[in-house]
């Protein structure tokens, strides 16, 4: 998702970062205030793990401290090729498109621009530009699986790298980062590395969740921003604060409301000068909507614990449909891992055969070995779509709890 599901972290969370104390990656203070703390429960791990969401206090970027330590990140960067898909559900192709549209309206690119993706996952925002007839694409992309996918759908030129190994023999025109920087933990070196990458007034897009929009509205999915990969919450003020650190001058910056997600993300464009500016302004936008997301997330909580106390007071046999970051932070948020849980069914092969709370984790054909029992399913965005398979493909007869306010049927 990651929310655009890009597969591969540039440098995922870097090794520089394995002290649980990460400094600012804007002004470089180690002085940061909690807003909160997000605990995660995944497969194939014994015990939760977590992160602070902090605010730094000479500055007002916010981001996430105490990271976990690499082997726990290990667990889960292992199971990432469950994005890795030859086809984008409608919602986000839409995104891609907006995306695109947006680079086109405001740069000015000749069809032979040399133009490089970062994290190009399996190509599908590249192969806008290849439609509009670019001619000099190039994809940078560390998942195998997503890099060879690129490749054999589109014929992209997608490299298995990652911004630390990539070698270009010429600068690009335009670098794109879409859903990617709010992933990185050593934000400031690798903004070196791919402002090395641009000629001079090369453009950099760049889309990420935009954090000042975060409190607005109540989340159809409590704390889904926090992400085990989310790392850094921009907003346009620390996201300019950056950028013009690195050499980097400000285009454009919008923040626009994407439908599949139901956020928003700023789209950003800039180009490459030839000296940084070392000015901050200070960001008093992110921290304050983050204080009223989690109020809302906690508020989104509320029928999903009622529900989990009721599931635990019964202890009805319970089936949990899905066993990916939702039911990671449920396990934790919520008392849903006391259930009577006998069975966690998941469709990414990379997750089956792993245990979640001691219960082995199974494919959906396994379905008919749980006969009786109330299904949970763990998801907002293919809610919908896992209710109509259990009924259509498999003639479930028993309860679904669903995340619509605890709906059943």
């Amino acid at each position: 998702m990651t929310h655009l599901c890009r597969v591969g972290c540039v440098n995922s969370m870097s090794e520089a970062y394995d002290s649980s104390v990460r400094p600012c990656e804007i002004c470089g203070s180690c002085s940061a205030k909690v807003l909160h703390r997000q605990s995660f429960l995944f497969p194939g791990l014994a015990e939760p793990v977590h992160y602070d969401v902090v605010t730094c206090r000479a500055c007002g970027f916010c981001y996430a401290s105490d990271i976990p330590d690499q082997s726990a990140l290990n667990q889960f960067y292992q199971a990432v090729d469950h994005h890795v898909h030859a086809e984008l559900p409608p919602g986000l192709a839409r995104i891609h498109g907006e995306f695109f549209r947006f680079v086109r309206g405001h740069a000015s690119l000749a069809s032979d621009a040399r133009i490089l993706d970062i994290g190009s996952g399996m190509g599908h925002f590249l192969h806008h530009f290849q439609k509009a007839g670019f001619t000099d694409l190039q994809g940078m992309e560390p998942s195998l699986a997503a890099a060879e996918l690129a490749r054999n759908t589109y014929s992209l030129n997608v490299h298995s790298a990652s911004v630390d190994t990539f070698v270009a023999s010429e600068r690009f025109d335009l670098a794109s980062l879409c859903g990617v920087l709010e992933h990185i933990a050593d934000l400031r070196r690798s903004m070196e590395s791919i402002s090395a990458l641009l000629r001079d007034d090369g453009y950099l897009f760049i889309a990420v969740p935009d954090a000042s929009s975060f409190g607005q509205v109540v989340p159809a999915e409590p704390f889904l921003e926090f992400a085990l990969e989310h790392i850094n919450f921009f907003s346009a003020t620390s996201l300019d604060n950056l950028l013009r650190a690195c050499g980097f001058e400000k285009v454009i910056v919008a923040s626009q409301h994407n439908d599949f997600y139901d956020n928003n993300y700023l789209l950003a464009l800039y180009r490459r000068v030839a000296q940084p500016s070392l000015a901050i302004v200070s960001d008093s936008e992110a921290a304050p909507s983050l204080r009223v997301y989690v109020d809302l997330s906690r508020q989104g909580l509320r029928p999903v614990e009622a529900v989990a106390k009721q599931l635990v007071a019964s202890q009805e046999p319970l089936l949990i449909w899905g066993a990916g970051a939702l039911t990671s932070r449920l396990l934790c948020d919520t008392c849903l891992g006391q259930a009577n849980i006998c069975g966690v069914i998941d469709r990414n092969r990379r997750l089956q055969g792993k245990e979640l709370l001691n219960t082995l984790i199974t494919a959906p054909d396994s379905i008919g070995n749980y006969q009786g029992a109330t299904v949970f399913i763990a998801s907002t965005t293919y809610s919908a779509e896992i209710r109509e398979t259990l009924l259509q493909r498999y003639a479930w007869t028993g309860r679904i709890i669903t995340l619509a306010s605890g709906a059943t049927s």
